[in-house]
């Protein structure tokens, strides 16, 4: 009984070994894909604005940068500080010498947005030239809105994928 025993669990551990070859040995068929966006929550403020200006309105940027496309996707929601406020424009901003602490020129008009003093845009930006990556890796871009209250831009979310 005993050796009968020992045959078998002799035989099991050889199937485990024979498997464990010919497993560990097995290349994927195909190789994993590797996830390479970057993402990013930016929270829009009006004390982020440059100046800063008062506000209660506030938003949220979800971005998703693509550096394989170049492309920058994003969902923004807000609400202005006031409720006759009207949206009139949103962008994002960046330069050579940005900062968080300094005003930039437009890189990228965002459209489709409601005109409302709330609301919600998503969309995927045109391709980015190389020097608005390295600029939008290197902090150097923020989005804003702009509201009939506030012309120059009531909530601005500096943008670091950090």
């Amino acid at each position: 009984m005993k050796a009968r025993f020992n045959n078998q669990l002799a035989s099991v551990f050889a199937i485990c070994a024979i498997l464990l070859f010919t497993f560990s040995g097995c290349k994927k068929d195909k190789d994993e894909e590797v996830d390479n966006m970057r993402r990013v929550t930016v929270t829009l403020s009006g004390a982020q604005e440059t100046p800063p200006i008062t506000s209660t309105g506030t938003g949220t940027a979800k971005l998703v940068f693509d550096p394989l496309l170049k492309t920058l996707n994003y969902d923004i929601t807000w609400t202005l500080g006031s409720a006759a406020a009207t949206t009139t424009n949103m962008h994002f901003h960046g330069a050579e010498n940005g900062s968080d602490l300094k005003s930039s020129g437009v890189a990228i008009g965002i459209t489709g947005f409601p005109t409302a003093n709330t609301g919600t845009v998503s969309g995927t930006t045109a391709p980015l030239t190389d020097v608005q990556v390295a600029q939008l890796m290197a902090d150097k871009w923020y989005s804003n809105i702009h509201s009939s209250t506030v012309p120059g831009g009531e909530l601005r979310g500096n943008i670091k994928f950090r």
